[in-house]
């Protein structure tokens, strides 16, 4: 119970930094049933999907970033947050507020795509 009252409380307040929102996408990603993480994957996937073909070059910087954003309950993006400063994270991270995650969300939800890649 704690817990909920505590989470309730973080996501009452705006996160202001990066890490305020990881912080707070951490906590509401942990707190899911296993049901509603898997839509959120799936949206996320879509996402990424529609993204990486208008970001991604050839031999294009592929160091791992992370972009964190807060959705509306109708899965509009509200803020969003980047750690990493290659081409690829900015371009990832500029397409986001355009995007819609399909789902039912409580607004704010933070949430975040931590993403790593690697040539093959």
């Amino acid at each position: 119970m704690f817990q909920v009252i505590l989470l309730a409380i973080q996501l009452a307040s705006a996160a202001q930094s990066y890490d305020e929102a990881k912080a707070l996408a951490d906590a509401n990603e942990a707190s899911l049933p296993s049901e509603t993480m898997s839509e959120l994957m799936q949206a996320q996937g879509n996402f990424l999907r529609a993204a990486l073909p208008q970001c991604a070059r050839p031999g294009m910087d592929l160091s791992k970033f992370t972009v964190v954003f807060v959705l509306n309950a109708d899965g509009s993006v509200a803020k969003t947050w980047r750690q990493g400063e290659t081409p690829l994270a900015r371009c990832v991270h500029a397409l986001l507020p355009a995007a819609t995650f399909k789902g039912t969300w409580k607004a704010p939800f933070y949430t975040s795509i931590e993403l790593t890649l690697s040539e093959s």
